[in-house]
Parts: C-alpha cells; sequence; structure tokens
C-alpha cells in the first residue's frame, strides 16, 4: 500500500498481517472531505482510536494533521512506527485501549476517526466521539455494510451527535458524524 496525500503522498506502507486496511480510495473519500470541511489541516488535531495498520493515521500526519492515535497490538504499533521513520511529523501513538485511555483525557479533537473491529458494539465509540469531538468537528466512522442499520441505531441514542453524510465503498460504510445544533444538550457538552 502506499499513502495517498500529502507531503508523502507515493510513499510505501508495510502492513501488519493482523489488520484491515482501509483502501486507498476510501482513504482519499475521507480526506477529500475533511479538505472541503476545513481548507487547512495544519495545526488540527485528529484523533485514530483504532491504529491498526496505521495508513489513516500516517495518511492524516501526511497533510498536516497533529495526530493522536490508540492501539493495543504491539505489532501493529511496531509496524506503524516502522513506517513513521523519516515523517518530519509524528503521529503520537498510545499503546492502550483507547476507551480506557479517553476515559482519562479531555483532549477536544477536529477530527475523530473510528475504525473499530467490525464486530464491536458502536456505543463506546459514540460516547466518546461526543465526548471529544471539536464543536465544529468531524467524526467518520467506518462500519461493515451489513452492519449499518445496528450502527445507526445506536447512534440515535445520542440526540446531540448526528449523521449527516455518508459513502459506500463495497462492504465498507463511511458514516460523517457532527454534533447537532438542534439539540439543547449539545452546547454544554462542547464547549
Amino acid at each position: 500500500m502506499q499513502l495517498t496525500g500529502g507531503q508523502y503522498k507515493g510513499r510505501k506502507i508495510e502492513i501488519s498481517g493482523k489488520t484491515r486496511p482501509t483502501l486507498a480510495i476510501v482513504r482519499e473519500s475521507v480526506f477529500n472531505s475533511l479538505w472541503s470541511a476545513f481548507g487547512e489541516f495544519e495545526g488540527l488535531k485528529f484523533l485514530d482510536m483504532f491504529l491498526g495498520s496505521g495508513i489513516i493515521s500516517l495518511e492524516a500526519v501526511s497533510r498536516g494533521f497533529d495526530v493522536q492515535s490508540y492501539e493495543i497490538d504491539p505489532q501493529a504499533i511496531k509496524t506503524a512506527q516502522k513506517n513513521a521513520q523519516g515523517f518530519k511529523n509524528l503521529p503520537k501513538i498510545t499503546r492502550a485501549d483507547c476507551f480506557r485511555a479517553l476515559d482519562k483525557n479531555n483532549e477536544k479533537y477536529e477530527v475523530i476517526y473510528a475504525d473499530p473491529p467490525w464486530s464491536f458494539s458502536y456505543l463506546k465509540v459514540f460516547e466518546q466521539i461526543e465526548k471529544h469531538l471539536q464543536k465544529n468537528g468531524i467524526a467518520i466512522v467506518e462500519c461493515e455494510k451489513r452492519k449499518k442499520p445496528e450502527v445507526l441505531e445506536e447512534l440515535s441514542q445520542f440526540s446531540t451527535l448526528e449523521l449527516f453524510k455518508e459513502k459506500n465503498y463495497g462492504r465498507c460504510y463511511l458514516l460523517f458524524i457532527k454534533f447537532n445544533y438542534d439539540s439543547d444538550e449539545t452546547e454544554s457538552l462542547s464547549t
């Protein structure tokens, strides 16, 4: 695989055998959508909740984001760190369960990317998005096509969050989420 954009566009990336890397067309779609929303990425905070192959974090760094990533698999971390060698800006990779780590963290992010194992319940993902997304930020959640109705049902339990765009790429769905400004709770949660 190789990076699709930014300062390190075209750089080859090694993938750990246990991970499910996000396809190039999906990555390009993610960052094109973010470019439409933000324009410049320099200095914006990007949270990658599940590092996995590391490809999303490295794409974000390549484009100028300040990246925080979480991962529990030491092999995936080792591979991502090896891939990041020579980058001027490195993603901050923390070996931890993202839910436990984020429960102890009050940081806010302009972008949150969540691509959990597709067998997960997404409720905890949405709880962390609600807590850590900047007021005008965007969260992007990747899920399997057949699981989309279940994931949307879980999202509907959060009146402060709303789905504003979705894209389908074969088995993969991208859900773009922001704060629901019609919700009374939004202002108190996001400030």
